[in-house]
């Protein structure tokens, strides 16, 4: 039976357009009663429509853009008009095809004044000036209507994105959350909402970040168009890294001497390490001969990666300025549980081990150790004290660990608690 998919939110991009496509046909019922005249509406809804974006920095791009376009072709179709007003019964296939040529200084004007994203809407209204009203009986009052329609709906636009409820200031809190389930769904992906509502609470001031057992690598792509101005805790609170500047804050590595006999050990249990360590700020993946086939295709899907410094053992420095970060073993399930009970047994107070299975590949498990030290938590008293915020709320898919749970499986709920948490409202149960 196939699942049931779920209708997304009728977003405030959406409201917000039908919103200002009513206001403008209000403003031409207000102008039909005045002298100026009532325009077309029609002009209006269209820059409404284009200007009504999901952030307030893009409104003001495509406003710009739009009033630029109308002005440049307003003007060029103002002086097309009193041209051909000149002469009489000119011929329309004369005037149409004059005003396919004077698309050509149009389109160089917007190169040379450095504006070619108003290109289009140059041509745009000049065509509409000088294909649809040269003919008329008074074609300048549609030239300064057409001009005029545009500009109420720029307005309009520009006024409806800046409008935002009021908020308390919550400069005093931090809000971390997880990536997979909360943010991202199984197929890790993220919906635009959570993108646009992101954005947009971080822009206001929100202190928002992600905590997640991924490396900054896995979340480069996931996070893609989230503007984070805050550091992010990775590798299951290892590291704290800034995604802007690709560097790493905070590293919680392993003893030197306890990796060296962590990897030995396993390497005598014959399986295949995975060495994460650092270099200065550059990450290397060092690998050796794989054991199996879950391993090899993991290396070949990740090795394409422009974020991942994979590396063969044999060109490893093993430089006491090489901090290891972890390392990870994919292997059948029955080998993973003897592995984690040899490190138990002889390295248990000194490692914090993990074990998760691996989805991708049926019947492997991933086994990672990790200083005892690197965990989530510790990673995130760090952060707060640079943030120098007094309270954290947290939101994660696991019950019981995190102050808000999150359970549909990246959908909105999480980024709608958020929202509701900022805005000074109670979180629906």
């Amino acid at each position: 039976m196939t699942a049931s998919k779920t209708l997304p939110p009728i977003g405030a991009r959406i409201v917000k357009s039908s919103l200002g496509a009513a206001i403008c046909i209000l403003i031409y019922y207000i102008r039909e009663l005045l002298p100026i005249g009532g325009g077309i509406p029609f002009y209006s809804i269209l820059a409404v429509l284009w200007c009504v974006q999901p952030y307030t920095t893009s409104t003001l791009r495509m406003a710009q853009q739009r009033t630029i376009g109308t002005l440049l072709g307003a003007a060029y179709g103002l002086v097309f008009l009193l041209f051909f007003g000149l002469f009489e019964n000119v011929s329309k296939m004369v005037v149409y095809l004059t005003a396919c040529a004077m698309l050509v200084p149009i389109l160089y004007t917007t190169v040379l004044i450095d504006k070619r994203n108003a290109s289009y809407f140059s041509c745009v209204v000049f065509l509409t000036v000088s294909i649809n009203h040269s003919f008329d009986v008074n074609p300048y009052l549609f030239v300064f209507n057409r001009v005029l329609d545009t500009l109420v709906g720029i307005g309009v636009g520009v006024l409806l994105n800046s409008v935002h409820m009021p908020v308390k200031s919550k400069e005093n809190t931090l809000y971390v959350s997880g990536i997979d389930s909360v943010l991202v769904n199984s197929k890790e992906t993220m919906i635009p909402y959570n993108k646009v509502e992101l954005n947009r609470l971080i822009a206001l001031g929100a202190k928002f970040t992600v905590s997640t057992i991924r490396t900054p690598a896995s979340m480069i792509d996931l996070l893609s168009g989230i503007d984070l101005k805050l550091p992010v805790i990775a590798m299951d609170g290892a590291v704290l890294y800034d995604l802007k500047e690709n560097r790493y804050l905070e590293v919680c590595a392993l003893d030197r001497d306890t990796a060296a006999r962590a990897e030995a050990l396993m390497e005598s249990e014959g399986a295949h390490v995975f060495v994460n360590a650092l270099y200065d700020n550059t990450l290397h993946i060092y690998y050796g001969d794989f054991r199996n086939d879950a391993e090899r295709d993991l290396f070949e899907k990740l090795r394409r990666s422009p974020y991942r410094n994979y590396t063969a053992k044999r060109f490893r420095l093993n430089k006491e300025t090489e901090r290891v970060i972890y390392l990870m073993v994919l292997a059948p399930d029955a080998d993973i549980r003897q592995l984690e009970t040899r490190l138990m047994d002889a390295l248990g107070e000194e490692l914090r081990i993990v074990t998760t299975p691996a989805l991708e590949y049926p019947g492997y498990t991933y086994l990672k150790l990790y200083h005892r030290d690197a965990r989530k938590a510790n990673m995130l008293k760090i952060l707060k004290e640079r943030t120098g915020v007094d309270k954290v709320i947290t939101f994660g898919s696991i019950p019981g660990e995190y102050d808000v749970f999150v359970h549909d499986d990246g959908g909105n709920s999480a980024v709608k608690a958020f929202k509701r948490l900022y805005e000074g409202r109670p979180v629906k149960s």
